[in-house]
């Protein structure tokens, strides 16, 4: 039988990877290009469409094909997913009418506080419509330009096909503009809020074929043109799928360059054919905005002449007892999402002395991750069965075992756990080539270590905790304050 090949495409932060795997889950080839996020103010993250997600993806592309050996009209499928929501706004021509505003971008403070004031609606500084009202109201040319737009897998989708698109599931976290139990966009509801509602792109689910490669798509990417194109969707779904967190009560930590908690109430399996966050099927129990990227702020920021590398960061910290000598650090660089939203909220290293040195403050903040990971999981309730571990940030074995100890739980860390695998393999299920979502946990991933708590740290870390609590509660007026100030 002839072996037929999927293609995944993962939109990240901070690069976009490409893996090339057959329909059983061997891993062909993969490449990852890297490229920069703009900061242009303070709170503000901004990406170019063009310059980061499509140069990526036909940089991986033409990396995968170079090395395989795989003829591009053996490749049966192609799915993109990628980090959500995002308000990339397109014009007529269906260029970039100006940069990303990223999930991560706090402007539209005064927006959300706008939009919770009318009845019905309530936001979050993440969310796309109170960014699109920002838009609306401080750069008024181009949101007049502007007629759709899209997130990063979309974007990419869009680049392969010519048509646009978003996914049912990403479509239900922009609020109130969309109807879950119809499933449908809500145009009357932005029109009341005071946007257009033809921005809106058409709606499909994860699994559906969006189109097929283009001429121009073929000739810019080598794949083969009339190759299909899944839908896709965003990167927590993928990260469940390529971790092979699939059960009802699972849960997965993504130390990407978020650190994102996740916890399933319905198997993927079960779930399929529904809403997967919005309709209660996972729950987002942590997140961190700056997770996995505050080792990077770390050694960037305060470290950048030292010349150290983040294995003698590691190391460095490594050394340090538990709870860094009584130092803490709070991870809310760009704000804070969970267990309470605060875009108000910043990093606060605590306790500070001369007696502290560099180990204490990185190990600091590997331990504030951890503590609010733990604080957000404390607050929803949920009750893991299994914790699943994986992203660029759990390659650090310090910062698995702080997380274990932490948690006080043991969990399971999957070197080989792969976003863009998981998107591969979304691909083959929508082209009826994978099975079970089983066979992603049991098949295409074989290395798995078991972390478990030190139960000394563990006793340690339990005591700091509480105290940690108290200061991240006891700032909220502050922020306040410095904002007001700023």
């Amino acid at each position: 039988m002839k072996t037929r090949y999927l293609l995944g495409i993962d939109i990240g932060t901070s690069s976009t990877k490409v893996l090339l795997a057959d329909s059983d889950g061997r891993r062909i080839a993969q490449h990852t290009a890297l490229y920069k996020t703009l900061h242009p103010s303070p709170g503000y993250v901004e990406q170019r469409a063009d310059e980061t997600w499509w140069a990526g993806t036909k940089e991986g592309i033409a990396a995968v094909l170079g090395t395989s050996r795989v003829r591009s009209d053996e490749i049966a499928g192609v799915c993109a997913s990628g980090m959500v929501p995002n308000l990339c706004p397109l014009d007529e021509e269906g260029r970039e009418v100006r940069p990303t505003i990223l999930y991560r971008d706090n402007r539209a403070v005064l927006q959300v506080r706008a939009l919770k004031e009318l009845s019905g609606f309530d936001y979050s500084a993440e969310d796309v419509i109170p960014k699109l009202l920002w838009l609306k109201e401080n750069e008024p040319e181009n949101y007049a330009r502007t007629r759709i737009f899209l997130n990063s897998h979309a974007y990419v989708a869009y680049r392969l096909t010519g048509r646009y698109s978003i996914d049912h599931d990403i479509a239900s976290i922009h609020g109130d503009i969309y109807d879950r139990q119809r499933h449908a966009w809500l145009p009357e509801k932005m029109e009341q809020i005071g946007l257009d509602p033809s921005y809106l792109p058409p709606v499909y689910w994860p699994y559906d074929v969006v189109g097929h490669v283009t001429e121009e798509a073929a000739s810019e990417t080598g794949l083969s043109e009339g190759t299909p194109v899944i839908c896709g969707t965003g990167d927590s779904y993928t990260a469940c799928v390529g971790s092979g967190t699939v059960d009802k009560g699972d849960s997965l930590i993504y130390l990407g360059t978020a650190a994102t908690m996740i916890g399933l109430n319905t198997s993927l399996d079960d779930a399929l054919g529904n809403l997967f966050f919005s309709g209660g099927n996972a729950s987002f129990l942590g997140n961190v905005l700056t997770g996995g990227e505050i080792t990077h702020w770390a050694r960037d920021a305060m470290y950048r002449d030292s010349g150290l590398s983040y294995g003698d960061l590691e190391a460095a910290a490594a050394a340090s007892p538990a709870g860094s000598r009584h130092l803490f650090a709070l991870p809310h660089l760009l704000g804070r999402r969970t267990p309470t939203e605060d875009p108000l909220a910043s990093g606060v290293i605590f306790g500070l002395t001369n007696a502290h040195h560099i180990g204490h403050i990185y190990r600091a903040l590997l331990e504030g991750v951890a503590y609010n990971l733990k604080d957000s999981l404390l607050a929803s309730g949920f009750e893991p069965e299994r914790i699943v571990l994986f992203g660029g940030g759990s390659r650090c074995a310090l910062w698995r075992q702080i997380l274990a100890d932490v948690l006080d739980r043991e969990l399971l860390y999957c070197p080989d756990a792969d976003n863009a695998a998981g998107t591969a393999f979304l691909a083959g299920r929508a082209l009826g080539l994978s099975g079970s979502f089983e066979v992603m946990r049991d098949q295409w991933l074989h290395e798995k270590e078991s972390i478990r708590p030190d139960k000394r740290n563990a006793q340690i870390y339990g005591e700091l905790f509480e105290f940690y609590r108290e200061l991240d509660r006891a700032m909220t007026p502050l922020y306040r304050r410095h904002s007001a100030l700023a």
